[in-house]
């Protein structure tokens, strides 16, 4: 199995610099790992310099970005780059999660048995281990309801399958076939962060099956907890999901997720936080994207 890996980092100096011995101790190595620094300030140029002028069995490649573009910019750019190369898959993941050392193995013992339904699939995906259990939110379906479509993590008593069918992954542990990439592009920079997997994910799906195999086991404990705190991510959570759900499913599953999201932030009992929701909820039915003039990152409530 011919595997390039693409990480996107951003101020992780240490969690990176695990990452990265990660995956030179797989037991199925990959021909190349490609790092995109989102400009970072903590030192991450100096370690990727140091790593890049390493020599090994694996390539390795740094695209490092004038400015920080978010998690989507960054990974539009390392996904472009992996289109300049020859290898047949693409490993897409978190500069903070990091691979059990038979992870690629999994992958690539799974295409030699099952060559048949490999050749049918356009992604394989790991499972991700928070330590206490399956992040479940990362696999998802689509189920079809009253009214219209919403996403479903997959339930916890699939992950004792082999493998089982998604709709959609996050970019933790996807692994993209270039031929999918090929036809439906790379991610949607735009969105600057949050929702762009799951987006590409559903372009992605157009190509062929997409599976979960949860004995590729990724490790990652950065599961952002629900606040009542007004944040600036909770403009791009909003409007980029609705985004989603609007071009995809269209306009009854567009509202039926509009108020979900209200709901998120009429619980809250927070009037910011509510704003800041309406304000992507607005942006979303007009199909802005990019950079909110407010809602940026260190956006702070409390100050005017």
């Amino acid at each position: 199995m011919d595997i390039c890996v693409v990480l996107v980092t951003f101020n992780r100096r240490d969690d990176l610099e695990k990452t990265l011995k990660a995956y030179e101790t797989q037991t199925h190595l990959p021909r190349a790992v490609i790092v995109v620094d989102n400009h970072s300030t903590d030192g991450t140029d100096a370690l990727l310099a140091a790593w890049q002028a390493q020599e090994g069995k694996i390539a390795h490649i740094v695209v490092t970005m004038p400015e920080n573009v978010g998690g989507s910019g960054g990974f539009a750019a390392g996904l472009s780059k992996a289109m300049e190369l020859p290898h047949e898959w693409v490993f897409v993941s978190d500069d903070d999660a990091r691979p059990r050392a038979d992870t690629l193995q999994q992958l690539a013992d799974f295409c030699e048995k099952n060559p048949e339904l490999a050749a049918q699939c356009a992604a394989l995906c790991g499972s991700v281990d928070t330590g206490a259990g399956y992040a479940l939110g990362h696999r998802c379906r689509i189920r079809l309801g009253a009214l219209g479509r919403i996403d479903q993590p997959v339930p916890e008593r699939e992950y004792e399958k082999d493998f089982f069918e998604i709709d959609f992954f996050s970019y933790i542990g996807a692994c993209i076939r270039r031929s999918a990439l090929e036809r439906v592009g790379v991610t949607r920079g735009e969105f600057f962060i949050y929702s762009d997997d799951f987006e590409h994910a559903l372009r992605v799906r157009q190509c062929g099956k997409m599976l979960c195999l949860p004995r590729a086991v990724l490790c990652h404990q950065g599961n952002t907890p629900y606040s009542r705190n007004a944040s600036w991510r909770d403009y791009y959570e909003t409007r980029n999901v609705l985004i989603m759900y609007l071009e995809h499913f269209g306009k009854t599953a567009f509202r039926r997720r509009a108020c979900m999201r209200l709901l998120t932030g009429f619980r809250s009992l927070n009037l910011q936080k509510i704003k800041v929701i309406r304000a992507g909820i607005r942006d979303a039915k007009a199909g802005k994207t990019g950079l909110h003039a407010v809602y940026r990152p260190g956006w702070d409530p409390k100050k005017k």
